[in-house]
């Protein structure tokens, strides 16, 4: 993304750049009209072909998938009169979570996290919404998303998306977006509740990296949960007559679950450092029992290595050299020597 942002430089503002050089991933626009009674779903090519309801009655959900085709962009913009920064936003893909008021609509930037099922990591995905009067624009990177169950509530009259506005169908799309959220949080949790099992039985070497790879990705996921709860917060109290009284209440709780997700992720931060002080005081423990080990053995070995010295001298004219018995006996009180210090290191409960 930091590459695309340098192409801008010395750009007149309001200059759109794509967000990726991949023409394989093309522009696509999907067509939601609906209302009580109905509803119809259409793919279409050009934006000239776009056929929008009456806002006053029905609400229209325009989903855009692929940010390549800057000529279709340009075309949405002069048809629904969309600010050139509005579209510069769209573009740029590494904005934070936020929400601005323009003259006739909101701009809403969200971030969609979802978890890689091959390597565990987290994948992140921009997803930008234009909010007008009965209208709803979604702007995505790629195809697949997190927004199937709201397809699916509107082709088969479950919930209260077709008996609300576009306002309330805004509030749907963010909802499902921050409860895949939870989906990723509780996915790392159950890792640290794994990790915390290994590490209070049998710590490794590999336990740290693994502890680090975590907080990386709690890192990740605060990056995004910490300014969504901004933007949920921003959305309750804006003064748009776009956002209905009775939409206020479902957007506040959307706040709630925000914090609630933030309060985990903090939790978990902390469970993760009190882990890490676990593995440190587990791996110095097993540290000390080594060099207690060592310590009992070399100071067992010190008397041992006295008596031997001694006996090691080269003097022709030592009393015990010549004993009969001498090597047995020597070697009889080396040994009770051993079992003496071990006996001593036992009541002490060195062993």
């Amino acid at each position: 993304m930091v590459t695309k942002r340098s192409e801008k430089a010395g750009l007149p503002p309001g200059s759109l750049v794509p967000v990726s050089d991949d023409r394989v991933v093309c522009t696509t626009m999907k067509v939601f009209t609906f209302d009580l009674q109905g509803y119809s779903e259409q793919q279409v090519g050009m934006v000239a072909d776009l056929q929008l309801g009456d806002p006053a009655t029905t609400v229209t959900w325009i989903d855009v998938d692929g940010l390549a085709d800057l000529p279709m962009l340009n075309a949405l913009g002069e048809r629904f009169n969309l600010h050139p920064l509005l579209l510069e936003d769209v573009l740029n893909a590494d904005h934070r979570p936020k929400v601005e008021e323009y003259q006739d609509a909101l701009f809403v930037v969200a971030k969609m996290l979802s978890l890689d099922p091959e390597t565990g990591d987290i994948r992140t995905e921009q997803i930008s919404f234009v909010l007008g009067k009965g209208l709803v624009i979604s702007f995505q990177e790629r195809p697949g998303d997190v927004l199937e169950p709201i397809r699916d509530r509107i082709r088969h009259l479950t919930g209260r998306v077709r008996k609300k506005g576009a306002d309330y169908l805004l509030y749907a799309l963010l909802d499902v977006i921050v409860d895949n959220y939870f989906l990723v949080v509780e996915d790392l949790g159950k890792r640290i509740e794994a990790l915390e099992r290994k590490v209070t039985v049998h710590p490794g070497n590999e336990d740290l990296l693994t502890m680090q790879e975590i907080r990386s990705l709690l890192i990740t996921v605060t990056r995004y949960v910490t300014p969504t709860r901004e933007l949920a917060g921003r959305l309750n109290t804006i003064q748009s007559e776009l956002i209905d009284k009775s939409t206020r209440r479902y957007i506040n709780d959307l706040q709630d679950h925000t914090v609630y997700i933030a309060e985990t992720i903090g939790m978990f931060r902390d469970m993760l450092s009190n882990l890490e002080n676990t593995y440190h005081a587990a791996q110095n423990a097993r540290m000390g029992q080594v060099m207690k080990l060592l310590t009992v053995i070399s100071t067992i070995f010190i008397p041992l290595t006295f008596i031997v010295g001694i006996y090691g001298m080269n003097f022709d004219h030592m009393p015990e050299l010549h004993w009969k018995h001498g090597y047995f006996m020597v070697m009889a009180f080396m040994s009770g020597v051993t079992v003496s210090m071990l006996i001593w290191f036992r009541r002490k409960r060195w062993l």
